[in-house]
């Protein structure tokens, strides 16, 4: 069953001006999903933007997805987790992401990791790392899938053991994209029941990708290609362009939460 998007979205900024808000020219930015393909969907155009300032871009994947395969037969998992690899490494490199942690959870299983180990994996890599800001997902994992929920558990519960310091952007998908095209990822399946979440009583960002990031992330997004046709065949090339030209955060925390009230702000003026 379809959900309705919040029919008030917040006003569309673009990206390079969300990007000015950081503190620091060149940022570091950690990125935290759960599958490949995750990071091209959701967060793309903040990371190429990041990359293409000369900021470090950090992306961190739980699993390999290696079940994500309608023909387990054709696919099978050792062979689809190999593969997806490599999509994975070919999409970082269109965004400018040099750098990748795998955390080799099997696909589907997150949700049964104890939230404090996942959190102290997700812990080691903030400590190594050391980000000016993070992005992944929020509490709904933004398709409902578990493994998704699960990495949002663990990268709060890491980001709050440091007392909150570092902003954590969420993703929103539901403010982000219209329901005639969540209508059409419905039809393939791509998102849990009752899902995306309507979220209207809380602030949110709706970001602009401008035609070279736009180009950036749909390149990312090409290098998926064990994923990514039933998406582009049920949405046709004009939907699935404009699913990936918005993208959307919340905070996840309260470092967050003045960054995007800030940012807001800005855009109002």
């Amino acid at each position: 069953m379809s959900v309705a998007t919040d029919t008030n979205p917040a006003p569309a900024t673009s990206i390079d001006a969300f990007v000015d808000r950081f503190e620091r020219p060149a940022p570091t930015l950690l990125a935290v999903w759960a599958h490949p393909d995750d990071e091209s969907y959701l967060g793309a155009g903040l990371m190429a933007e990041v990359a293409a300032r000369g900021g470090r871009v950090v992306n961190v994947t739980a699993s390999l997805g290696e079940h994500g395969t309608e023909d387990p037969v054709a696919n099978p998992p050792e062979e689809l987790a190999a593969r997806r690899h490599a999509e994975l490494i070919s999409a970082l490199c269109r965004l400018g992401a040099s750098e990748h942690r795998i955390l080799g959870h099997p696909d589907g299983a997150c949700g049964r990791v104890p939230d404090r180990l996942g959190a102290r994996m997700i812990a080691s890599v903030i400590d190594g790392v050391e980000p000016d800001m993070i992005v992944g997902f929020g509490p709904d994992g933004v398709t409902g899938h578990p493994d998704h929920r699960a990495v949002a558990r663990w990268t709060a519960r890491a980001v709050a053991q440091r007392g909150d310091r570092i902003p954590l952007l969420t993703t929103a998908a539901d403010a982000a994209w219209p329901p005639e095209l969540i209508d059409g990822m419905h039809e393939v399946g791509a998102f849990w029941p009752n899902h995306p979440l309507r979220h209207r009583d809380e602030s949110h960002q709706t970001v602009r990708l401008e035609a070279r990031r736009l180009e950036q992330k749909l390149a990312a997004l090409a290098c998926h290609e064990s994923q990514i046709g039933p998406l582009q065949r049920a949405l046709g090339v004009t939907g699935y362009r404009r699913l990936a030209s918005m993208e959307a955060y919340r905070a996840g925390n309260a470092a967050a939460a003045r960054f995007m009230c800030d940012e807001q702000a800005s855009a109002a003026a």
